[in-house]
């Protein structure tokens, strides 16, 4: 079924009626887990989230919290532990999960974004809470929209829709932002009027960081017109996933086709699918950039049959239509101890089930059974990019039904924003894996 994702271009509003809003929506009891830094947006969202669920009738809900200490700055642990003591006053409970080891020298937001998601979850599990709130905000928006418009101005641009009101991480935890139309000096209002203070990061001033640059240049920069570029993405998703499920194939996770009359570059609807499937076959988190996909176009735009290479995947026109696997070079070989879970070449989750250790490596010259309707020359190729699984060590033998091995949909598998659930599922049944998980509201 479709999903309604709708962001409605509106007049901002202020954070106790987006709080009131957020709250309204829940039928069944739910643990809400509020991540905040102590900074005024996630201080103003917990607050208001407490203020309101202690108004009579909301004993559906609980709350607690959780903070993530970067170990950045020197100041950090401090301010977890005023969060902390803002949260005991509350009643509210609360936990700090703190980034230890060493941090990478480049790519420091990024790496830092992946550690504060990760460790939330780590807290999720721990709460056993149904869900994750956070902070972000219209000037949060606004920001992203600007920085993906500034990377790519092509009308395939997806990046414009934003951020979404719900994404699910790791397939398993929905993170919500209830305050995503709301302005951060409404947020900062709201606190000051309940007594509280907040904490300013001196990083969010820093122009080394691409956000704070946007930030800053924002009153500078034309953004693109309100076009309603969320509800966009939404239906665009969702015409994907129909094309999807009409034209297009995929066998063991590791070949797909496209039916000789879906192959149509000058659909959106086609470029969209195939870009995904070129990301899901690859074991690439994000879809091809735009210059790799109009050296794809202009390619299938000429209408000959032939070979072509990008993400790692060998697209191969012929007669019967439009196959697409992943390329035989720099294939991996993974060990797993006994009883051990890994990640082989980006593509499939390896559980090794055995009391002894296994060894993961690619098909030898396609030696697997063949799929049914496929040319034996691609059958023989899209094998060699399939995970075979041997002993580690002489003598043992792999029994039946001890290894497992699970395509990863690396589009959708970390970060899965909800105006993309549809076609997330419809590649998830094409590739053999249950359905993603449904928001809690």
């Amino acid at each position: 079924m479709p999903v309604d994702v709708r962001i409605p271009n509106e007049q901002p509003i202020a954070p106790l009626a987006a709080a009131r809003s957020f709250v309204e929506k829940f039928r069944e009891p739910a643990h809400i887990l509020v991540a905040i830094s102590g900074g005024s947006d996630s201080t103003g969202l917990l607050l208001a989230l407490h203020e309101v669920m202690s108004e009579k009738g909301r004993d559906l809900l609980r709350l607690s919290a959780v903070t993530v200490d970067h170990a950045l700055r020197v100041e950090s642990a401090d301010e977890a532990r005023k969060v902390a003591t803002l949260c005991a006053e509350l009643g509210i409970p609360h936990v700090t999960r703190r980034w230890e080891g060493l941090k990478p020298v480049s790519g420091i937001s990024e790496a830092s974004r992946l550690a504060r998601y990760r460790l939330i979850a780590e807290a999720a599990v721990a709460f056993d809470a149904d869900l994750v709130v956070t902070g972000h905000t219209a000037g949060d928006q606004r920001e992203t929209v600007a920085m993906r418009a500034a990377r790519n101005s092509g009308e395939d641009n997806l990046g414009l829709s934003g951020m979404a009101d719900a994404v699910l991480y790791a397939r398993r935890h929905w993170i919500m932002r209830p305050f995503l139309r709301c302005e951060r000096q409404a947020i900062r209002d709201y606190v000051s009027s309940r007594s509280r203070r907040w904490l300013d990061d001196p990083s969010n001033e820093n122009p080394r960081y691409e956000r704070v640059r946007m930030r800053q240049a924002l009153p500078d920069v034309p953004l693109p017109a309100d076009g309603g570029e969320a509800e966009k993405r939404r239906i665009s998703s969702e015409k994907t996933a129909v094309f999807l499920r009409a034209h297009a194939e995929v066998f063991s996770g590791a070949l797909a086709k496209l039916q000789p009359d879906g192959v149509s570059p000058d659909r959106a609807d086609f470029r969209h699918g195939l870009a995904v499937l070129i990301a899901s076959l690859g074991g690439r988190p994000y879809l091809p950039a735009a210059g790799s996909m109009e050296r794809v176009l202009c390619f299938l735009k000429t209408g000959n049959y032939g070979r072509m290479t990008v993400g790692r995947v060998l697209l191969d026109r012929r007669r019967d239509g439009l196959y697409i696997f992943r390329e035989q070079r720099n294939l991996p070989e993974l060990r797993l101890e006994a009883y051990q879970k890994g990640l082989w070449d980006d593509r499939f989750i390896v559980e090794n089930r055995s009391p002894f250790p296994v060894r993961v490596s690619a098909e030898e010259a396609g030696t697997g059974a063949g799929f049914p309707s496929v040319p034996p020359g691609v059958t023989r190729l899209a094998l060699s990019g399939l995970p075979q699984i041997a002993a580690a060590e002489a003598g043992e033998t792999v029994g039946e039904l001890t290894v497992d091995v699970t395509p990863r949909l690396a589009p959708f598998d970390l970060f899965l924003p909800r105006f993309d659930l549809e076609l997330a599922n419809t590649i998830a049944v094409l590739f053999g894996r249950p359905a993603y998980p449904q928001p809690p509201v």
